[in-house]
């Protein structure tokens, strides 16, 4: 019974996870970073500066955000209609369409 309990409580209980790393306050000066958090501060900035990811700002998003999104998928590299052109395209759940008939 205790252990029905434990799961009917995770289901009502909501938490806020904290972020990845600190940003630096205007109250509270600058934030003081582990290594570990100094290293996915380091990470995210490239990838933003890579266009890998959007900035995270307080903006609503833009009118052509999936074009936006489009861009930033195909800018690293062909599809894979692009790289195969003869497959039926598209995303196939699974190993493979092939592999459902054989």
């Amino acid at each position: 019974m205790g252990m029905i309990l434990k799961s009917i409580k995770k289901l009502f209980h909501t938490t806020v996870p904290a972020p990845g790393y600190l940003e630096d306050d205007y109250w509270f000066g600058s934030a003081v970073l582990s290594d570990r958090q100094m290293t996915i501060k380091e990470v995210y900035e490239h990838a933003v500066s890579d266009g890998q990811l959007l900035p995270e700002d307080d903006t609503l998003e833009p009118k052509d955000i999936h074009e936006t999104i489009y861009r930033i998928a195909t800018s690293s590299g062909k599809t894979t209609t692009q790289l195969n052109p003869t497959s039926v395209g598209g995303w196939q759940s699974g190993s493979g369409w092939g592999n459902l008939y054989d």
